[in-house]
C-alpha cells in the first residue's frame, strides 16, 4: 500500500521549501518568499544581542537597487518606506533594533516588506523616468518625419476609444485623420496596457484612427503577436519612412 502523507505533512514540506535557514554563529539568515523586481527572494538576518534581537535585510534591497542603476533613488524612497513600515534605514539596509523574542516574526515581516517594497518602488521610479525619455525621442522623431504638414503636440494625446478615455505617447493629425502612437517596453505589463488601449480604439470600428505600437527592444518584447494583432509595430529607432508608412 502506498503511503500518503498528510496535509499537515505535504503543509510542512512546503514551508520549509517557501523559507530556508542558515546558522552562523549568533546570526540567522532566512530566505523569505518575497522575490525582488531582479527575482532574487528577500533575505533577512536575525542577531543576537545581549537581551534582545536586531533585525535586518544587511543591505539586500540596497545592493538589488544598485544592480537597477538606481542608487541614488532609492536612499530617498527608501527612508520613506521605512517610516511606513515602523523600521529603521540607515542608507545602507533596513533594521528593527531591540526586539523582544514574541515581536520577532512581526519585526521580520515589516523588514521584508520595507526592503522589497523599497526596490519595487524605485524599480517604477527608473521605468517612468526612462519611458519620460523615450517619450521625447518619440515627439522629436516624428516631428522630423512629418514635418509641418501635421500636428504633433508635445504631450499625452487624449483619445476617447469605444469604452474608455485612453491617453497615448503622442497623437499626429493631418490631413483630417489622427494616428495614435503608445510606446511599449519590453515587459509583459508594458504589452498588456498598449493592447487595451489599442483594441478598445479599435472597436470605433471604421471610426478608428491608425495605431502605432513602438517598441524600444523589438526582439526582447513578448507577445509581440497579439500586439501585432491590435496595431502597427515599429522599432522606435526605425527611419523616419517607416514612420510615416505607420501611421
Amino acid at each position: 500500500m502506498t503511503y500518503a502523507p498528510s496535509l499537515s505533512e505535504v503543509a510542512g514540506a512546503v514551508a520549509q521549501a517557501l523559507i530556508r535557514v542558515s546558522t552562523n554563529n549568533e546570526t540567522a539568515r532566512l530566505s523569505l518568499p518575497f522575490i525582488y523586481p531582479g527575482g532574487s527572494m528577500v533575505g533577512i538576518e536575525i542577531s543576537r544581542l545581549r537581551d534582545d534581537f536586531l533585525v535586518t535585510d544587511a543591505g539586500g534591497a540596497r545592493r538589488e537597487a544598485e544592480l537597477l542603476g538606481g542608487e541614488k533613488s532609492f536612499y530617498r524612497i527608501a527612508s520613506e518606506v521605512a517610516q511606513r513600515f515602523f523600521v529603521r534605514f540607515d542608507h545602507n539596509m533596513f533594521f528593527d533594533l531591540n526586539v523582544d523574542e514574541p515581536q520577532l516574526v512581526s519585526a521580520v515581516v515589516a523588514v521584508a516588506n520595507a526592503a522589497r517594497t523599497a526596490v519595487e518602488n524605485t524599480a517604477m521610479h527608473l521605468a517612468s523616468v526612462e519611458h519620460a525619455d523615450f517619450r521625447e525621442y518619440l515627439w522629436d522623431r516624428l516631428e522630423m518625419s512629418y514635418g509641418p504638414n501635421a500636428k504633433i503636440e508635445r504631450r499625452t494625446f487624449r483619445f476617447k476609444g469605444s469604452a474608455e478615455q485612453w491617453d497615448f505617447d503622442a497623437g499626429v493629425q493631418s490631413d483630417r485623420q489622427i494616428s495614435l502612437f503608445e510606446i511599449v517596453t519590453p515587459n509583459a505589463n508594458s504589452v498588456n496596457s498598449a493592447v487595451t488601449k489599442f483594441l478598445d480604439v479599435r472597436d470605433l470600428g471604421t471610426l478608428a484612427p491608425r495605431r502605432v505600437a513602438v517598441l524600444t527592444k523589438i526582439d526582447k518584447t513578448p507577445r509581440l503577436a497579439v500586439l501585432g494583432r491590435t496595431a502597427r509595430v515599429i522599432s522606435i529607432d526605425a527611419p523616419d519612412d517607416d514612420y510615416r508608412k505607420a501611421a
